[in-house]
C-alpha cells in the first residue's frame, strides 16, 4: 500500500501503536529506507533531534538546485554541487555518530543526494555531456528527496514556505530550459506493509482456568 507524506499521519492514527506486524519503507525516488517501524515513525513527527536548519542548507540556499541560466557551463556547476555534497557528507559524519534513531532515516536520504552530487560531478568532469542535460538529470534525482525534507512535520513554517515556493520554481525551470519531464518527477511515498502473526499469543480468559 503507498502512503503519501501528506496522509501518512492521519494513516497512523488509524493503527494501534501495539498492534505487531506494521513496518513501512519510505521510497524517495532511487533512494529507499527500509524497515521503518511504525513506532519510529510516531517519533519522526515529533521529532526533537530533526536540525530545523537542515531545509535550508540542503535546498533553499543551494542555488545549483533551482537556479536558472547561471549554471551553463560545467565550470560553473562544479563549486555548487561540490558544497552541497560536502555538506551533506558533514551532516551524515554527524548524525551517524548520534545514538538516535530517526538520523538514521535522514542519512539514507542524504546519502542519497550526496550520491547524484557525486554522478553529476564525474559527468560534469569528463566533458563529454552538456551541462543542462547533467543538471537536469541531477535535479530530477534530488526531486523525491528534497521533497521529503520538506514535508517534515517539524520544519519551520517560514522555511516550509520559502522551499515550496523554490520547488514549484525548480520543476518549471527543469521542464523549460533542462529537458525534464513532468513525468520523471517522482513524489516520494511510504510503502505500508504488515505481516500478521502466524503464532499469536493467546490470553487466557478472566474466567479460564491458567495451567
Amino acid at each position: 500500500m503507498k502512503i503519501s507524506l501528506s496522509e501518512i499521519w492521519s494513516f497512523t492514527e488509524l493503527i494501534e501503536s501495539k498492534e505487531p506486524g506494521w513496518s513501512y519503507q519510505l521510497v524517495a525516488g532511487t533512494c529507499v529506507v527500509d524497515n521503518v517501524s511504525h513506532d519510529l515513525l510516531l517519533q519522526m513527527k515529533e521529532d526533537e533531534a530533526y536540525d530545523k536548519e537542515l531545509l535550508p542548507e540542503i535546498f533553499t540556499f543551494r542555488e545549483i538546485l533551482w537556479q536558472p541560466d547561471v549554471f551553463i557551463e560545467s565550470n560553473n556547476s562544479l563549486p555548487g554541487l561540490r558544497i552541497l555534497k560536502a555538506h551533506c557528507d558533514e551532516k551524515i559524519a554527524l548524525y551517524q555518530g548520534a545514538d538516535v534513531d530517526t538520523l538514521r532515516i535522514y542519512c539514507e536520504l542524504l546519502n542519497g543526494l550526496a550520491a547524484s552530487c557525486s554522478k553529476a560531478i564525474k559527468s560534469l568532469e569528463s566533458s563529454k555531456v552538456s551541462a543542462n542535460k547533467v543538471l537536469g538529470i541531477f535535479r530530477t534525482e534530488a526531486f523525491p528527496i528534497i521533497k521529503f525534507f520538506i514535508y517534515h512535520p517539524k520544519n519551520k513554517l517560514e522555511h516550509y514556505r520559502d522551499a515550496v515556493n523554490r520547488l514549484n520554481y525548480a520543476v518549471k525551470v527543469m521542464l523549460t530550459q533542462f529537458n525534464g519531464k513532468y513525468t520523471e518527477l517522482i513524489d516520494p511515498y511510504w510503502k505500508v506493509n504488515y505481516k500478521k502473526d502466524k503464532n499469536p499469543v493467546v490470553k487466557p480468559s478472566e474466567n479460564e482456568e491458567k495451567p
